[in-house]
Parts: structure tokens; C-alpha cells; sequence
């Protein structure tokens, strides 16, 4: 696709719109035992997704989507036939992510149809490009794309496609850049006489796509495509290439980034092997919105949350069998990860009313009983904004012979729906005992996170660890001194939760140990689901620093006798928690900031043997011994400790150390 609006695709419309919606009764097999690939998000990237500028914030709106793959123009600017967005501009904004792009040599060129002046300037062109991607610092790059659309765009009438630019083209890419893939030849649309015209030609001169290419105008037509091509490999003695659908949308452009369109093309695109997928660009006034999951206004669409179910998926994708796997109709892709302990299916597509959703093959694993929850997201247009999905129900099912059926009913074609399945497993205090209070609650020593309804101990933007240590879970920690962590990356809406132990009633006093490099963080504190808080403001930390860590004073908070869920939730982003304590600051437990070093502590004692206690990082008593030294004493506090981690040891002097204990 270019600065066009295609007769192919006009005519697709009217087609379309014959076709009318099914409404009849139906239903969708699912085998969750049934291992078709591994995740890998294939489907999500966009042609022209991604500008220097847009989307705006690349963490907050593309990360969490796990992307794959998007195409950009190989230059873009005066002369060019996309004025922003190339790839080299591009691909940096996107090291941090999964994602990588696919660069269009084509865009080199101005106009539309492509302006082509002749092979030595077009070989030129092309070398100054691998040039410039070989010397690139970022190599997030998935291949070249020789040309656009060529059945649509190729005008010359002196070079003929297929043995000039194509041929000549893949032979300079393979001099200068050997390792780098090739795709091509991205028809328009999958023309069957085009493709086999094409196959024969490179497979009889050597110069086969590493990656064959070509744009999908409606689901429907997917499945016959794939296997008229594969047909064509062993036809021609081809060998299996990875298929690359670089522009897809709805036969109806309006409904680009739709949700209830999208589920059948990402659910083909998976049963069918497809190995990268990018949504189509038809509002050429708006590139940078991926594929229109952002509005034109850079909010999050539908179509947005649909991709961030995908993006959320992980473990491996599961076998689901439609009721025709050639029409728009209910179709769904689901995915199973075991050791995350949840199974997801997401089901839409062109039909009205109930949908039975039978579900084979639940993991054994998650056990006799299950909870699911069912929740959809609805779609306006391109351009209407929606902050979230919808919960629709949750319940527990019994399992029956690894089976389970869920049923729905889809009330509109355009809306999405995904059944989240997993075990019911309790959350559980960290370390298998709750927390007593009085005491310091370390941040990074939220519950184990359990499943099923109000099973769930925190709620992470994202499911990566950012910090990589202490924990493997979706929450972000550092690690800002040996053993000593702090939750940290904290993004508003996100939460912990926490089981304390109170030890009696009454009003105590929080202070909660922070930094903050900024003046936007915040935290507002719950017990038993009722706030016990005002927001709490975290103030930015000497000299704008984040390892800089200060008490805050947040009131007083009224507890009673027994045990209760504590919720840490982040109001305001960007902030490091450290720790917070319920209860007067032991004076013995004293910051590292304000003890004496080791070096100036490790002195023989005057007075002979002196004695310590040992605190852990809560502020409860472990163990109390005599010593000569503090040599001895931290020998001695290794054994008293009942695990490895921080604790605090304080000499009768009223000194104190924090030492880390390795068992």
C-alpha cells in the first residue's frame, strides 16, 4: 500500500458487504493440550506504525504488546515516497521491545506509482541503504523488502520485473548483505497465476525469497492463499519459506484495527504458520498508530486492548477449530502457559449470537476445578477512544475429562472476547508466614500470587521483570545494595498486596521508604479492600537522585487484631518503594545511611564481650548472643539467621550494621 486508494480493494468492499453476518447458533473447539507453536505475537506490527514521534510513548503503548514485526519505508523525507517514518529513524525507538522492522526498499523512490529511473540509480540507492543498516547501532532489522505491490506498481516497459529489478536487486542484497533475509514479492493481493509466475522464475535462477510476501484483504481468502503457495513450493521443489502477510486489513478500510475483524486473521495467521503480520495503513494522514489500534489522537483504541490480549499471551499457542476456516466468520487463537498457570482464548469474528466454546485438554495441572473469566471489548471506529475492556462474569467450572465448555454470546461483530481460564490457587504470604504488625513490610515481599477470583497478589503493567532479580514474576525490582531490594519502574494502576498479622487494635503510624527522581509518584494504602490512606505524594529525593531513599511520613492508619490483606497501590508513577512500616521505627533500627561503616565499627570492644541482638528487616527479634568483636558477632549472626537475606545487627551499645547473610 501506497498514497492510493486501490480498485482492487474498492471492489472488495461491495463483495463484502454481500456477504452478510451469520447469526445462527454455533460453536468453537478448543484443545488447550493441543501445542501448535510456540507464542511469539506474530500478528502484531503495522505498516508505517511507528514515526519519529508517534506513537508518543513507546513503553506505555507499544511495549506492552510484545510486537513483531513493522515496515517502514527504507528513507523517508523530501524525494521519498513517505515524507517521516523511515526505518533507520524508527528502529531505535524500539530497542527496548520485542519488535523489529522489516525495511522497504521501494519507499526509497518518490510518487505512486513508484517513480523508477533506471538500474544504476536504483543500485545506488540500495547499497547507500545496506550501508547505512549495516553501520546502524541498533539492529532490531527483520530483512528487506525488495518492492511494493509490483503487480500494481511496476510500470516499466523496457525492465521486466521478475529477471530485472527483482533478479538484479536480490543479487546485489546477497553481495553486500549475505546474512540478512530477503522478502518479497508482496502483491497487492494473493493473484495465483502472479505467484506461480513468480516461483517458477526464482526457483529456476536462484534468487527465492528468504521470506515470501503478499497484503490480505479479508480473512476469508487467508487459508486457500497459504495453501495454493505451499502447493506452488513443492511444485517448483521449493523449499518451506516463512510467509510474511506485510499488509492486512478488512475488505472495509473503516474497520482497520477493529477487534471482532482482527480475531479471525491473528487466528488464521497462527493455525496457518505465518511467521510475521503487519495491520495495513489506509489513513495516510496518520501513520504512527499502529495500524489504527491508537486513535488520531494517540489513544488507545479497541483494537488496542485485542493486541494487548495477544501481547499477554505466553507459554505456547493452542489448536482452535472454527466452523469454516475459509469465511469471516467466529474463529479464536488461544494460548496456554502452564507454569503461569492460565490458559487464554480469544474468540470474535463475523457472526451474531451464541457461541458454544468447548474446551478440551485442560492442563492437569490446574486441577479439578477452574476459574473463568470471561470479559470483551467493544469498538465504535478508528477514532473513538476506549480506556478498558468490560468484565462480563467469572465463575468456577468443573473439569470434566479435561473439559470444560464456556458459553457466549457476541452481540456485536466488531466487539472481542477472551475467556481467561486458571486454577484456583489461594495467594499466600511471602515466605509462607504473614507479617507481623507492629513492623516494616518489605516492598519487594508482596504475597505469592495465587489464581482465580481475588487470587491475585499484585498487578504489574507488564509481565517482565524489569530488574531481573530477587523474584520471578511480572514485578519490577532492583537490587540497590547486596540483598537489599526495592520495587521499582512503577507505573500508576499497578498494585501489591501483602498479608499482615496484626497484633492488636489500634492507630499506627506509616512511613514508607522511597525515591523518587521526579515529583510525580504516589501511593495510596488499603486494608480489606477499603482505603485507609488519602493519596500518599512521595516527594523527589535529594538532588533529583533514585538511589537516594527517605522515610515519608503518611499519617496514622487504624488496624485491628488479627489477619488482614494489605494493598500498596501506585497512584502516581514513578517512584521506588523500599520499604513501609506500621508502627514506631525501632530505634535500633537504624538506616545505612546513618551507621557506621564496618571498617570503623570492627574494634576490639573495651569492655570484653558485649552483647547483640539481630533483627530481620521487618524488625523483628531473630536471635540474641555475646561477642568480643564484630568479627565474631557477625559469625555468630549467620548461624542465629534463620535464611539468607538483610538483617540488622545491633550491639548493646546501641550501634548498628546492616549485614547480608548467604545460607
Amino acid at each position: 500500500m501506497g498514497l492510493r486508494f486501490s480498485v482492487k480493494g474498492a471492489l472488495a468492499v461491495v463483495a463484502f458487504a454481500g456477504m452478510g453476518v451469520a447469526s445462527a447458533a454455533t460453536s468453537l473447539s478448543v484443545n488447550l493440550g493441543d501445542s501448535i507453536r510456540p507464542v511469539t505475537h506474530v500478528a502484531t506490527g503495522s505498516l508505517y506504525g511507528l514515526t519519529e514521534t508517534y506513537p508518543l510513548d513507546i513503553d506505555k503503548d507499544v511495549a506492552p504488546l510484545k510486537p513483531n514485526v513493522f515496515l517502514a519505508p527504507a528513507r523517508s523525507g523530501q524525494g521519498r515516497q513517505q515524507p517521516i517514518g523511515g526505518a533507520f529513524l524508527v528502529s531505535p525507538r524500539i530497542k527496548n521491545t520485542t519488535g523489529k522492522v522489516q525495511i522497504r526498499l521501494a519507499d526509497i523512490l518518490p510518487g505512486w506509482p513508484y517513480r523508477f529511473k533506471d538500474m544504476n540509480s536504483w543500485k545506488q540507492e540500495v547499497t547507500a541503504v545496506v550501508n547505512d543498516k549495516k553501520a546502524s547501532e541498533v539492529q532490531n532489522f527483520d530483512g528487506y523488502e525488495i518492492w511494493n505491490e509490483p503487480n500494481d506498481t511496476w510500470k516499466s516497459t523496457t525492465i521486466d520485473f521478475n529477471s530485472g529489478l527483482w533478479k538484479q536487486t536480490y543479487d546485489l542484497l546477497r553481495q553486500l548483505d549475505p546474512k540478512e533475509r530477503i522478502v518479497g514479492p508482496s502483491y497487492s493481493w494473493y493473484n495465483a497465476s502472479k505467484m506461480e509466475e513468480f516461483v517458477k522464475y526464482c526457483s529456476a535462477n536462484n534468487c527465492m525469497p528468504d521470506v515470501i510476501s503478499w497484503h490480505q484483504w479479508g480473512s476469508e481468502g487467508l487459508a486457500g492463499a497459504i495453501e495454493n503457495y505451499r502447493n506452488l513450493e513443492k511444485k517448483y521443489n521449493v523449499t518451506p519459506r516463512a510467509i510474511s502477510i506485510n499488509e492486512y486489513s478488512s475488505n472495509e478500510h473503516l474497520e482497520e484495527g477493529c477487534p471482532g475483524v482482527s480475531v479471525p486473521f491473528i487466528a488464521k495467521f497462527e493455525r496457518h504458520g505465518v511467521e510475521s503480520a503487519m495491520i495495513s495503513w489506509w489513513f495516510t494522514n496518520l501513520p504512527g498508530r499502529l495500524g489504527s489500534l491508537l486513535t488520531a489522537k494517540n489513544e488507545r483504541g479497541g483494537g488496542w486492548h485485542l493486541y494487548k490480549w495477544y501481547g499477554d499471551m505466553s507459554g505456547y499457542m493452542a489448536k482452535v477449530t472454527p466452523p469454516n476456516d475459509k469465511s469471516d466468520g467466529v474463529d479464536g487463537f488461544a494460548a496456554v502457559d502452564v507454569k503461569k498457570n492460565f490458559a487464554s482464548i480469544v474468540v470474535g469474528g463475523n457472526t451474531l449470537g451464541d457461541v458454544t466454546v468447548d474446551i478440551a485438554g485442560v492442563p492437569a495441572a490446574f486441577g479439578s476445578k477452574v476459574n473463568v473469566a470471561v470479559e470483551y471489548v467493544t469498538w465504535k471506529d478508528k477514532d473513538t477512544a476506549v480506556p478498558s475492556t468490560t468484565p462480563e462474569s467469572s465463575k468456577e467450572y468443573t473439569v470434566s475429562n479435561g473439559k470444560i465448555t464456556v458459553p457466549i454470546k457476541i452481540t456485536n461483530v466488531y466487539n472481542a472476547y477472551r475467556i481467561y481460564v486458571t486454577p484456583i490457587i489461594p495467594q499466600k504470604p511471602f515466605g509462607s508466614e504473614a507479617i507481623k504488625l507492629p513492623g516494616k513490610i518489605q516492598a519487594e515481599n508482596y504475597d505469592v500470587n495465587g489464581s482465580g477470583e481475588n487470587n491475585t497478589s499484585y498487578y504489574d503493567a507488564d509481565d517482565e521483570n524489569k530488574g531481573n532479580v530477587y523474584r520471578e514474576d511480572g514485578v519490577d525490582l532492583e537490587e540497590i545494595e547486596e540483598g537489599n531490594y526495592v520495587v521499582g519502574y512503577t507505573i500508576a494502576g499497578e498494585w501489591l498486596e501483602y498479608t499482615v498479622d496484626v497484633d492488636a487494635d489500634g492507630e499506627y503510624p506509616l512511613t514508607i521508604r522511597a525515591a523518587a527522581g521526579g515529583t510525580s509518584g504516589s501511593v495510596q494504602l488499603f486494608v480489606d479492600g477499603k482505603a485507609v490512606t488519602d493519596t500518599v505524594a512521595i516527594p523527589q529525593t535529594a538532588d533529583n537522585k533514585w538511589d537516594v531513599y527517605e522515610n515519608v511520613d503518611a499519617g496514622k492508619v487504624t488496624l485491628t487484631v488479627g489477619e488482614h490483606i494489605i494493598k500498596l497501590a501506585i497512584t502516581g508513577s514513578y517512584a521506588n518503594i523500599d520499604w513501609f512500616m506500621l508502627g514506631e521505627i525501632p530505634q535500633e533500627i537504624v538506616e545505612q545511611d546513618s551507621i557506621e561503616s564496618l571498617k570503623e565499627m570492627n574494634l576490639r570492644l573495651d569492655n570484653g564481650r558485649e552483647a547483640y541482638t539481630l533483627f530481620d528487616m521487618q524488625g523483628n527479634r531473630v536471635g540474641q548472643f555475646m561477642a568480643a568483636n564484630l568479627g565474631e558477632a557477625y559469625a555468630t549472626a549467620s548461624l542465629q539467621a534463620r535464611k539468607s537475606g538483610v538483617y540488622i545487627m545491633k550491639s548493646a551499645r546501641g550501634k548498628a550494621l546492616r549485614i547480608s547473610v548467604k545460607k
